[in-house]
């Protein structure tokens, strides 16, 4: 796995090895229109599988896409994602990354061991890509427009710390519920 994916994995695994398989499916404070770090987790597979899906489909093709200029939008949105780091809240998911609503409960093992295949597929398929096509731009995602594959891998890992960040928001959320509420399980 590329070290700048290694490293968001890591943060990642590390907040999910404080929940159980019972506290990673509770929506914070019982509304289930907030994601559960299940739903994070499902989320972040489904952004990565799609990712790869359509750069594996940019391979077949064997050429890296059409129309790959950027908006003005575009540029921005890059600049303040990718060069600087800031991913902004409250932006929703594309329904093709939206988890389920009732996710039946899974382990934090494999929960992990999801988003770990996810990533190292995702890796292998843009390493395949930078071969193949070098430093040009490769596909578009749905908001910042065409992006490089180092573009891609960094775009990922900001994403995946993004929902870190929530997922520690989530653990401390349920922490103070356990105390109101002792029947929750605990975090």
């Amino acid at each position: 796995m590329h070290p700048v994916f290694r490293s968001a994995f890591r943060e990642v695994t590390t907040e999910l090895g404080t929940f159980d398989a019972t506290s990673a499916g509770v929506h914070p404070y019982g509304r289930p229109h907030c994601w559960s770090v299940q739903q994070i987790v499902e989320h972040l597979v489904l952004s990565l599988d799609a990712t790869r899906t359509m750069l594996e489909e940019r391979l077949s093709k064997g050429r890296p896409g059409r129309n790959l200029h950027r908006t003005r939008t575009e540029w921005a949105l890059q600049l303040m994602i990718l060069s600087v780091g800031h991913m902004p809240k409250g932006v929703g998911a594309p329904r093709e990354t939206t988890p389920a609503a009732n996710l039946t409960s899974t382990g934090v093992r494999e929960l992990t061991e999801r988003l770990e295949i996810a990533m190292e597929s995702l890796d292998a398929t843009l390493d395949q890509c930078r071969q193949q096509f070098g430093m040009e731009r490769v596909g578009r995602h749905f908001l910042l427009g065409p992006l490089r594959i180092d573009q891609w891998r960094r775009y990922h890992m900001l994403h995946l710390r993004h929902h870190v960040k929530q997922i520690c928001e989530l653990r401390e959320t349920l922490s103070v519920e356990v105390l109101h509420h002792p029947k929750m399980a605990r975090v």
